[in-house]
């Protein structure tokens, strides 16, 4: 997998888990939870990456020419991946709640509904990738996303999941790898 790509999908999948319950978390997540919050994620991605980078990639580059339709193509499908996206990630920011479950911070995310936590979540991808965007890899990560672009989305997510199962990154809490 593309370097780029890898940082972007492992930058995604961090800016929706606290850092902290990646490291004191035992529960993973499973290559179909991967995969689910990869693919919802690619939307607000590509929005952190455009807001970041917009004065270092060309105007004729694939963000600009063909960035709307990838990113249409992973947001026709965010209703079917949310719910699998959003219990993964409610699953490991419950883990790191001490005392009652019922008062901790997956349960409150989980009593909002979903319209509101949504474009939280989505706000929340966007600037996290932003953020962790070093402006020299601008051209990169736009490369990585072209990339990704010649894959059908449930492949590429697919891929990313089973891409970070058997690479097993110390800030992601992946399940063994399925066989």
């Amino acid at each position: 997998m593309n370097s780029a790509l890898r940082t972007f999908t492992v930058v995604a999948l961090a800016a929706l888990l606290p850092s902290q319950a990646m490291a004191q978390a035992k529960p993973c997540l499973t290559e179909r939870e991967v995969a689910q919050i990869a693919i919802y994620s690619v939307p607000a991605a590509v929005e952190g990456v455009r807001a970041k980078c917009a004065n270092r990639l060309s105007s004729n580059g694939f963000l600009a020419t063909r960035g709307n339709a990838f990113a249409a193509r992973y947001a026709a499908l965010q209703a079917e991946t949310w719910p699998t996206a959003k219990a993964g990630v409610l699953r490991v920011i419950g883990s790191q709640a001490t005392g009652a479950q019922s008062t901790g911070p997956a349960a409150m995310f989980a009593a909002l509904p979903d319209e509101s936590v949504r474009p939280l979540v989505d706000a929340i991808i966007a600037q996290k990738i932003g953020e962790s965007i070093k402006p020299a890899e601008c051209a990169n990560v736009e490369r990585g996303m072209q990339i990704a672009s010649a894959l059908a989305p449930r492949d590429s997510g697919a891929m990313i999941a089973f891409v970070l199962a058997m690479i097993k990154p110390r800030n992601l809490a992946m399940c063994p790898a399925q066989s």
